[in-house]
């Protein structure tokens, strides 16, 4: 959206002139809405009637929501417009709750702030890492990000970084992976399989760092900073073999005690007796190897060499017995580990690879190359300067990851190779993003909450057993992703809200024990979950804040019409257990959506209210706080005769990393298998006074200080149910997602036509959304002003195309007609459809959405923070125009 394009007001009369550098200067808001909110409030005389009365009438609502994203918006002043969202805000609070209300914001934006003091969900995405975090490194992999494009205002911290020393090897698909101008080198593995050479840089670190000679520096952060030293269950298959099973806790060996259910065993080298480890007392071994008590034993490790082939592999590991014949056989995780990187030790049993050069055999560099194509030896090598860096200069190396690790559906097992390899060098993680200091906070992954509230889970064609590992024991059978959301919902593994079909408010003003009440019901199903009901009115999302430059471009179009009301409707997939679907599909489930940004965001277009930040005319401009701080005052001028003092019931996830953590052993209270116990088998329950009419004091007073991480020790091993179904309990490669054989995303036409399957990425629109290339009009008007599909040269001569010609693109949300930009830079195979390709278009939203894995659920036991956006796996066929579309 631009203010040339930007409607006149809806009485006819000419709109003001737009400024000369298409700025914002003012706020917007759409001409319909506004027309009859002031109407409402020159009859009702109150904001909160006023809006209360516009929302009354499905009528009058439809029609403001059908003209989203189709212009009409008009210039209103900075009073009016922070009344309206402000009267929105306390409206939705005593109807429906404060977590019907959400925002998409950095973590310490004062949006964030504003929300937490309200108790509405702040929707925080994986920020990227600060300068901080490695400016310092000696060595530095930047991984699947554009450095300087994507954080231009620290890129100029690396050049500086170079000149101290510091070496820099940038790892992705694409020629401009990590700002190529600003690495010592750049590897290229193939989209998708940068998980296989992770891998096989730890079959390196570990076979010369830990088995051929043990660096006393890694060993000694493995024992006291990693759950290495932990043992593992194993579990007797009927062939003879083993499989990894859970950890050994305290309970099993007979031990009593608080939290002896949950506190996992080490085994003692002072005393070679299991001990619950107590930090600076107890001294755990690392291995087993060696040992007079250890035997060999062969256990079954899942592997993913390839698209739709699955296997497992026999790999030996030192084990012994503990408390008798008839005690359980347990191992540690770092034997599991090295068995798990294909890391050979003498006398153990089971196929391991012979050198680096066995091509063959799961994890070995050679290996990796078959996958990705980087060279061998330069995997090896990158991997061992790596780890002597890290070894000299005692943990300072760093990998930077880029938003290409997180969009492949198996993402989490790239991640998961990266920190193994930082956990093995000694190495620290990114700094974890600011805590609020209000606990408790209810916040939510972004992509997690599209799935849920839009179109998106609609999709599904098959459960999600069919990612199932070999050795997988069926838990995950006859689920949907939606159901694995629903179930993560009620265990209180992953925060989902809206949390339940009542107003949150009023459940806490419960005469009585507020908890115990709010449990009861649950039990007799006098109360419900909202995410097992999603398209119910009472619990739709209601009041959305974006303060995002593109925040709904991964919406989809399907997502646009659940949301907003507007766009084409959603295909119709398989139908979930246990969450009720409702037909139709609701459209327009956001009363009002508002967008912090300007001309230069594509959210501006479709939403409700347009509050524009600093823009550079003096007067007239107002910061990002200071609009807050209005919003916050308003708020609590209105909260008054509205709200007041209101009790508020607050759903958060389990704990993770302390001694209360509970094992991740899938329990569903719903079906029985356990009694709803908050902060066990299902989320805490706490209940917040919330003064309303001091929102703006409180706003402005300096914030608490938050609590300490409780991240507790490095996780190499995932000690959950799903995680060993999936066979992800141990790092592992798992190659691009086969959506066309698995999900049935998309189809082939009839027989002899020119079409070719690729894999469809949505990357960010550069000249439109970052800041290192609106200068440049080149760029621009090479595209012409139209969409385009960037493709390779192969895949154009396979369907008989060439650079300017239209073509089509079939996927499972429709069809897009676009230009062919044919490019050698361009890997085979993949396309690119650029996201906000045109600021403020309605049709420039990404074509792709979200794909669920359960794994991502896991919350604290996957170390992660929800779901991420599998957009890297969209599989869609691309077609000369003119044919049949099936």
């Amino acid at each position: 959206m631009t203010d040339t394009a930007i409607s006149p007001a809806p009485s006819g009369a000419p709109g003001p002139a737009p400024p000369p550098d298409g700025r914002l200067r003012d706020p917007y808001v759409r001409g319909v809405l506004l027309e009859r909110y002031r109407e409402a409030r020159r009859r009702l005389r109150d904001p909160v009637f006023a809006w209360a009365d516009v929302q009354g009438d499905p009528e009058r609502r439809r029609r403001y929501q059908r003209a989203r994203g189709t212009g009409g918006l008009v210039r209103v002043e900075w009073d009016e417009a922070v009344e309206l969202v402000a009267a929105a805000y306390v409206h939705t609070l005593g109807a429906y709750g404060p977590d019907r209300i959400a925002g998409l914001f950095p973590a310490d934006a004062p949006g964030a702030r504003l929300h937490t003091l309200i108790g509405a969900p702040v929707l925080v995405s994986e920020e990227p890492a600060r300068g901080d975090d490695w400016a310092d490194a000696a060595y530095l992999l930047v991984w699947g990000g554009d450095l300087p494009v994507a954080r231009a205002g620290d890129a100029r911290r690396l050049a500086r970084a170079r000149y101290r020393g510091q070496k820099v090897v940038a790892v992705g698909p694409d020629a401009r992976a990590g700002g190529t101008r600003l690495a010592d080198e750049v590897l290229h593995p193939h989209p998708g399989t940068d998980g296989a050479l992770a891998l096989a840089m730890g079959h390196v670190v570990l076979k010369e760092f830990f088995a051929d000679r043990a660096s006393p520096f890694f060993a000694e952060h493995a024992r006291r900073s990693t759950d290495l030293p932990f043992l593992v269950t194993l579990e007797e298959r009927a062939d003879g073999t083993y499989a990894p099973g859970t950890f050994l806790r305290a309970a099993d060996l007979g031990r009593r005690g608080e939290h002896a259910g949950s506190r996992a065993v080490v085994l003692d080298e002072a005393t070679g007796r299991a001990a619950v480890p107590e930090p600076g007392f107890t001294a755990p071994v690392l291995s087993l190897y060696g040992r007079e008590v250890a035997a060999g034993a062969e256990v079954l490790l899942p592997h993913f060499d390839a698209v739709g082939r699955a296997g497992a592999v026999r790999r030996g590991v030192p084990v012994t017995r503990l408390g008798g014949a008839s005690g359980p056989l347990v191992t540690t995780v770092f034997d599991l580990l090295l068995a798990r990187y294909g890391v050979a030790r003498p006398e153990l049993p089971g196929h391991w690879p012979q050198s680096y050069a066995d091509a063959d055999t799961p994890g070995t560099p050679a290996w990796q190359e078959t996958h990705t194509s980087v060279p061998a030896a330069t995997c090896v090598r990158v991997a061992r300067e790596f780890a002597r860096t890290a070894e000299r200069s005692r943990g300072r190396c760093a990998i930077l990851t880029g938003d290409g690790t997180r969009r492949p559906f198996h993402a989490d097992t790239l991640h998961r190779t990266l920190r193994a390899l930082l956990a093995l060098t000694g190495c620290p993680d990114a700094s974890p993003a600011p805590s609020e200091g209000s606990p408790p906070v209810r916040r939510m992954d972004p992509a997690t909450y599209w799935y849920l509230h839009t179109g998106r889970r609609r999709h599904e064609s098959r459960p999600t057993d069919v990612l199932a590992s070999p050795l997988g024991r069926g838990r995950l059978t006859g689920l949907t992703g939606v159901d694995c959301l629903a179930l993560a919902a009620r265990t209180g593994w992953a925060p989902v809200y809206p949390s339940f079909d009542r107003n949150p408010l009023d459940l806490g003003g419960t005469f009585g024990d507020a908890v115990s009440r709010a449990v009861a019901d649950l039990r007799t199903g006098a109360l419900g979950l909202a995410c097992e009901n999603p398209d119910a009115p009472e619990n739709w999302p209601r009041v959305l804040t974006l303060a995002g430059s593109e925040s709904l471009g991964p919406v989809g179009e399907d997502g646009i019409r659940c949301l907003l009301g507007t766009g084409a409707g959603a295909a119709e997939g398989i139908r979930p257990r246990d969450v009720t679907r409702c037909e139709p599909a609701p459209e327009g489930k956001l009363d009002l959506l508002v967008s912090l940004g300007g001309a230069e965001s594509a959210d501006s277009c479709p939403a409700d209210v347009v509050l524009p930040t600093v823009g550079g005319q003096p007067g007239r401009d107002r910061a990002e706080f200071d609009t807050y701080t209005a919003l916050a005052e308003r708020i609590g001028a209105l909260a008054v005769g509205h709200l007041g003092v209101r009790e508020d019931l607050v759903a958060t996830p389990l704990p993770h990393g302390d001694a209360t953590a509970p094992p991740g052993t899938v329990l569903d209270w719903r079906h029985g298998a356990c009694t709803p116990v908050p902060g066990r088998t299902m989320p805490q329950l706490t209940v917040v006074t919330r003064d309303y009419t001091a929102v703006g004091t409180e706003f402005a007073a300096p914030a608490p200080d938050g609590e300490p991480s409780r991240i507790g020790l490095r996780h190499l091993f995932l000690d959950h149910d799903w995680a060993h179904e999936l066979g992800e309990s141990l790092p592992v490669y798992r190659p691009p997602l086969d959506v066309h054989g698995l999900l049935g995303t998309a189809r082939l036409g009839p027989g002899g036509q020119p079409e070719v399957p690729v894999r469809r990425l949505t990357p960010h629109e550069l000249w439109s959304v970052h800041s290192a290339h609106p200068d440049d009009l080149f760029l621009p008007a090479l595209m012409s002003g139209g969409g385009h599909l960037w493709l390779s040269p192969e895949d154009a001569e396979a369907i008989g195309v060439t650079d300017g010609d239209l073509v089509e693109a079939v996927g499972p949300e429709g069809v897009t007609s676009a230009r062919a930009a044919v490019s050698s830079r361009m890997p085979a195979g993949t396309v690119y459809t650029r996201r906000a390709s045109h600021t403020g278009a309605p049709g420039s939203r990404a074509a792709a959405g979200h794909l669920l894995k359960p794994t991502r659920l896991l919350g604290g036991h996957g170390g992660l923070g929800g779901l991420a956006g599998g957009t890297g796996d969209e599989v869609t066929v691309v077609r000369r125009p003119g044919q049949e579309v099936e």
